[in-house]
């Protein structure tokens, strides 16, 4: 069974994974705004919140999740 400490280093890498995806296309150069594009916004807005939840998870401990 998964842990809520497992849990949220899974939750914390997909967060970080979005982020760096996120200002990767940015730096490509990718869409049509010349800097962060609505999209991204959106993609860090939902990005630092998941890394956020997987922060608390990680503290609750080895509880089954």
């Amino acid at each position: 069974m998964i842990t809520k400490r497992q849990l949220g280093f899974i939750v914390i890498a997909l967060g970080l994974l979005m982020l760096a995806a996120t200002v990767g296309v940015d730096l490509i150069g990718a869409g049509q705004w010349g800097g962060f594009g609505p999209l991204q916004r959106i993609g860090i807005g939902l990005s630092l919140p998941a890394v956020a939840v997987g922060c608390v998870l990680i503290r609750l401990g080895d509880r089954p999740a």
